[in-house]
């Protein structure tokens, strides 16, 4: 996406404000066919403009049905009036209007001329009365292809009932870009067969299929298509999903498909493995132009073609799966020398590029099926050394980075003398469940080499026995290997299975290049650096979008996988009219309202305004956990009372309201109660009192996400304590209080505490906020393809 304002890896598929010529009418047109060598029906010129050329899946202005412009309704569905006429290689529709009668026998005409390959049965359309915005959510079943059993929810609908605040009057018209790429498809008979393959590495039955063996699987189906022979004569028709399922343009029978056993470079292992590819067997005709074609008359709702899409998506990855210049996560892939950012802590996040087909398109831009690219951006581990230095004294092994943190204190490590307490702590929840490459100088200048996945520290060399050989770790490095250790004191790590004793010295271990596992999260201040430096301006972020297609065979154009299977993937992005609606009018206490910059319309000033509803804070704790001196927390005390009471809010500034209680971040981390402590101290203290603490205002010297967490739990679900949490760094610019951060606090304070902040001015107000509504947002993430089945979407 060109922009779309959020965070970074979030809003894919949102259109974004960007250059776009006045082109809005533009002709999108394209062929559909279904075979090689078709002829267009409708009398249009090849070449118009179109983006994704002169043949494709998206519809055209004249080639395919217009969605909602029949007589019977305005809806999606059922407003289709379409031509239908078809050839022997190719279907189009055009957007001359006709009732449903005229709809449904062109179409048992088509279906009646359409060979097998390309015949899908005609949608029931229903009795024009039926109106799927009138009758939303339910929509009759027989408004969906071929006529259906239940019920279905249709997506929304037309914007009908002017409840909702955008409309074709509403506004200005502005031209969008968004990062969405039409694509194109021409398959021999509209079709891609599917087929299941087993996989038996040497562990077989062993183990359970791991996210880590896809690399070697794409390796294994590789080599098997040099040495099968239906698909050594063209092995660009082959493409496979990681795991058990292969998709090709030819249908083959079993005999076709022997058994074979290959010899393949395991890279995680270091050495060749072989490999056996059995019982390879069509299960599927996944009829791709077909379910699209329905899903596109049924007027987009129903049943999305998922197995079309999910075929499309494998075989756009194929060539990136199998380019070793590539990183590939679930739906993301990153060049092995591409960009990268230092965040400190010893990580860094790799930057790369995101894709997925999508049927979402935009039926008023004769946009059907896309491939929705973003930018992508995955923590990482840095290659380090443990304990080697780049040059001595420069203090840069991972150790180092990892205690230095973002870099602004030193880390002080002694590894002669060992880790102290809270190093080790550090250290074993950093590596614990990351992968370490052993490289252990040995004798007769002999190297060996392992990978290991560590499950956490032991003793140190000296003291740490080995169970069956009754001897120190050192003394076995020693004894075995003829090597003294350097850094004996050091804790020994543990690694691979959980079952078996391996301990091995930090001092012969490097950190390998990994990303982060899910499970594991990036330190507070490497999120915000994170964000900060991926968070980039409209242009900036469609200019990656477009180098990052470019890595990829050249947008595709050199990828003979979409090739052979008939796929093209525009060069640019699709473009689209959106409307920019007028900024709203807030309104504050006493009819007073802040009117929106239009020039600048994402922030307002509140100047003298004060709250709509503004609360009273007689009673509150300052919880002082960054070592505030008495006049800074006098300062604080007098800030948030005066410009509290500017902004219409009571906080008492009265010295027996307030209770301070001291703390400290390590007394804090160490001691798992002692928060909890502070809370009851505080509601004591005023209990005995009798009176009731209202709010608890928490300063911390630094982001401690865990902390925050926690002191979050106790006051809002075990005590029910308003907290407010801010950091001093934050809350003091200088030497002084920095006020307006002091008043947006008190924004979050008030709205905490049961008051109302600002209101929207009745003449901004859409009809759907007329009467009590609550509003919703949610957002869904899918399991990659090869994943679909055995990972639910969250």
């Amino acid at each position: 996406m060109a922009d779309d304002g959020r965070k970074p890896g979030r809003g894919r598929g949102k259109p974004a404000v960007g250059p776009g010529g006045d082109d809005e009418d533009s002709d999108l047109s394209s062929e559909f066919s279904s075979s090689p060598g078709s002829r267009e029906v409708s009398p249009e010129r090849e070449d118009s403009g179109s983006p994704v050329g002169a043949r494709g899946v998206s519809l055209g202005a004249r080639d395919v049905a217009s969605i909602g412009r029949g007589r019977v309704a305005r809806g999606r569905g059922l407003g289709l009036a379409a031509q239908l006429s078809s050839s022997s290689s190719s279907l189009s529709l055009s957007s001359e209007r006709g009732d449903i009668s005229q709809l449904d026998e062109a179409m048992q005409e088509a279906t009646l001329e359409c060979p097998a390959g390309n015949m899908f049965l005609p949608p029931d359309l229903g009795p024009p009365p039926f109106n799927p915005d009138t009758d939303f959510p339910m929509a009759r079943a027989g408004a969906l292809p071929s006529g259906g059993l239940t019920p279905e929810f249709y997506p929304p609908q037309s914007r009908l009932s002017g409840k909702f605040p955008g409309t074709k009057s509403t506004g200005r018209a502005c031209k969008l870009q968004t990062n969405h790429f039409p694509l194109s498809l021409k398959f021999p008979q509209g079709m891609i067969y599917q087929y299941s393959v087993t996989i038996m590495p040497p562990w077989f039955g062993r183990r359970d299929y791991k996210r880590t063996d896809k690399q070697l699987y794409h390796d294994t189906i590789k080599e098997w298509k040099e040495v099968c022979p239906a698909a050594k004569h063209n092995t660009a028709a082959w493409v496979f999903d990681g795991h058990k399922q292969l998709f090709c343009t030819q249908a083959y029978r079993i005999e076709e498909l022997p058994d074979q056993k290959v010899s393949v470079w395991c890279q995680e292992e270091e050495r060749f493995l072989e490999m056996m590819i059995k019982d390879v067997e069509r299960v599927s005709d996944i009829k791709v132009t077909q379910g699209i074609m329905e899903w596109a008359v049924s007027g987009r709702s129903g049943h999305v073609p998922q197995e079309a899409l999910q075929a499309l998506d494998v075989v756009l990855k194929e060539a990136i799966n199998l380019d070793l210049n590539f990183y590939t996560i679930g739906r993301s892939h990153f060049p092995m020398d591409g960009e990268t950012l230092d965040v400190g802590f010893g990580k860094e996040v790799w930057i790369g590029t995101f894709s997925a087909v999508r049927p979402y398109g935009w039926k008023d831009h004769e946009i059907l099926i896309t491939l929705n690219v973003d930018t992508a951006n995955k923590p990482a581990i840095r290659n380090l050394h443990l304990t080697n230095e780049s040059v001595p004294g420069k203090t840069d092994s991972y150790i180092h980075s990892v205690l230095a943190g973002d870099g602004r204190r030193k880390a002080m490590v002694n590894f002669a003398r060992g880790f102290t307490d809270e190093q080790v702590k550090t250290m074993e929840k950093d590596l614990k469940d990351l992968k370490v490459k052993y490289v252990l100088p040995s004798k007769d200048d002999k190297i060996i080499k392992r990978q290991y996945r560590v499950n956490g520290f032991r003793k140190s060399a000296t003291k740490e026995i080995i169970p069956d050989l009754k001897m120190s770790v050192a003394e076995y490095f020693k004894q075995t290997h003829g090597v003294d250790l350097k850094y004996p004191n050091l804790p020994c790590l543990w690694v691979g299975p959980k079952q078996k004793t391996i301990y091995i010295p930090m001092e012969f271990c490097k950190m390998d290049k990994q990303p982060m596992p899910r499970k594991k999260k990036l330190p507070d201040d490497a999120v915000a650096k994170m964000i900060r430096a991926t968070a980039v301006k409209p242009m900036d972020r469609q200019k990656k979008i477009i180098d990052g297609l470019k890595k990829n065979n050249a947008m595709y154009k050199d990828d003979p996988y979409a090739r052979e299977f008939g796929i093209n993937v525009s060069g640019e992005m699709a473009k689209l009219t959106g409307r920019v609606l007028d900024a709203p009018v807030i309104e504050y206490s006493g009819g007073k309202v802040a009117n929106i910059n239009k020039s600048n319309p994402g922030k307002w000033f509140q100047d003298k305004n004060q709250y709509v509803v503004g609360q009273t804070c007689t009673n509150w704790c300052l919880f002082d956990l960054s070592g505030l001196s008495e006049n800074q927390f006098k300062e604080v005390v007098m800030g948030f009372s005066s410009v509290g009471k500017e902004a219409g809010m009571n906080i008492s500034k009265k010295k027996e309201d307030i209770l301070r209680i001291s703390g400290t971040m390590r007394e804090a981390e160490d001691m798992a109660g002692s928060n909890e402590e502070k809370l009851k101290q505080a509601l004591k203290h005023y209990e005995t009192e009798k009176k009731k603490l209202e709010m608890i205002l928490i300063i911390f010297p630094f982001k401690a996400g865990f902390l925050y967490d926690k002191i979050k739990q106790l006051g809002d679900l075990k005590y029910n304590i308003t907290t407010q949490c801010c950091l001093k760094t934050v809350l003091f610019k200088g030497d002084s209080l920095n006020k307006q951060v002091v008043g947006n606090i008190c924004l979050k304070i008030n709205a905490k505490l049961g008051g109302i902040n600002h209101v929207l001015a009745p003449k901004s107000k859409p009809a759907v906020l007329k009467r009590p509504v609550m509003v919703m947002g949610a957002d869904v993430s899918h399991p990659a393809p090869e994943s679909r089945g055995l990972k639910p979407s969250i």
